[in-house]
């Protein structure tokens, strides 16, 4: 296994990140940074120590001003929801399903990351508001505040109450009834949801999950809302208490960047989404979450073959943009995916799948006489591959009816 450490970094190191270069590029102009003041506190350790594939992502200039304005990814994560990362209360180090997708978009797109962390959305929220991150592992996609933008869900989560063994609760609907008291951490996901759904009960939010467990404890709420992982089972193994059987909501949680209309275009965004459909297909979102340990956390399923083959698109034309292929080997793949969405449009799978075989055949072809670097046509053939099989399969199941 080999693991890349990044340490805390201290004021004369941070400014040396800041000043990093994209060896293609050149120096790109920051946008926002972190102020000085906040360095000791903003930038924590982690450890890139996750095996698996990898990404090649070829990102263009459009894709590093997004993503990294200053050089240097700053990645954002909320560390009171540990399907985001976790992190140490004595060396401060994070760790989870945020930093091991971290690590392989980092690697995958050639750039330097700094990880900031935030006890809470609030305050993660209150960064953006500074410009101190260039992207998040927040909440749910569904439930994003003004201000940004999120990329495809990678993890999806389990949320419900947690009540006292000798709690009347039998289902979530009973938790909302007039009196019923209910903490939560203020600003995750069941905060947001709760708060435009609940008719009856009271929310008591706190700044961190450990808090609204605590006012469960000592008897001041009736039920906590969040999720099933191993901070709410050490709890029941401590101080008691049961989850209910049944979910209030399932949290698809994302990436984030801030919106388009505060320097950003899109680029860096499909391009998150084009990593995370990666992450997904390769396995890695699931190596993330058992690494992590979380219950009641599962991988998102796969989108539809459009969108997918979208993503090739965009990664055709990086290709082209960078060198890496001539406009007529771009144009050979172009081709064929274009003809792979037409057919999928007029409602001809078969037809489609067999455009899409034959682009698997061409970056084949191009890898085999060296156009192509193994992890340059790994990445485009993981996805064109996985499309084919998923259609594949479903026509089988349908009886071969378009």
């Amino acid at each position: 296994m080999n693991a890349t450490r990044g340490t805390s970094v201290g004021l004369a190191a941070l400014g040396a990140l800041a000043l990093a270069c994209n060896l293609d590029k050149g120096p790109v102009a920051p946008r926002a940074s972190i102020r000085a003041d906040q360095v000791a506190a903003a930038v924590s350790s982690f450890v890139c120590d996750v095996d698996g594939a990898t990404w090649e992502g070829d990102p263009d200039a459009a894709v590093l001003h997004d993503l990294a304005p200053s050089g240097v990814m700053r990645v954002a994560f909320n560390y009171n929801n540990r399907n985001n990362a976790a992190r140490n209360p004595i060396t401060g180090q994070l760790t989870g399903p945020g930093i091991d997708m971290t690590c392989k978009l980092a690697q995958g797109t050639h750039a330097q990351f700094v990880a900031v962390p935030y006890n809470g959305v609030p305050p993660l929220l209150a960064g953006l508001a500074n410009g101190e991150w260039d992207a998040a592992f927040a909440f749910d996609q569904t439930l994003e505040p003004p201000g940004i933008t999120a990329a495809i869900p990678h993890i999806a989560v389990e949320n419900t109450y947690l009540v006292r063994g000798d709690a009347p609760f039998q289902k979530v609907a009973d938790v909302d009834a007039p009196g019923v008291r209910i903490s939560v951490a203020e600003g995750n996901s069941p905060d947001i949801y709760l708060s435009h759904t609940l008719k009856y009960a009271t929310l008591v939010r706190t700044p961190a999950t450990p808090q609204a467990l605590d006012l469960l404890r000592t008897g001041q709420v009736d039920a906590f809302a969040g999720g099933r992982g191993p901070q709410v089972i050490a709890f029941i193994a401590c101080c008691g208490g049961r989850l209910l059987p049944d979910n209030f909501l399932i949290a698809n949680l994302a990436i984030v960047v801030p919106d388009t209309a505060q320097a950003h275009s899109s680029a860096g965004l499909q391009y998150i989404d084009e990593f995370v459909d990666w992450a997904k297909t390769s396995g890695l979102v699931q190596v993330a979450i058992d690494r992590a340990n979380q219950g009641g956390t599962h991988v998102t399923p796969p989108l539809a073959p459009e969108p997918r083959i979208a993503f090739l698109q965009r990664h055709v034309a990086r290709l082209v943009e960078s060198g890496v292929l001539n406009d007529g080997q771009g144009n050979a793949l172009g081709v064929k995916l274009e003809g792979a969405l037409r057919k999928l449009a007029e409602g001809e799978t078969e037809p489609a799948m067999n455009k899409l075989g034959a682009f698997i055949n061409q970056v084949e072809a191009f890898r085999g006489a060296g156009m192509l670097s193994e992890e340059e046509s790994a990445s485009l053939l993981l996805i064109a591959r996985d499309v084919v099989a998923k259609a594949t399969d479903g026509l089988a199941l349908a009886g071969g009816v378009q």
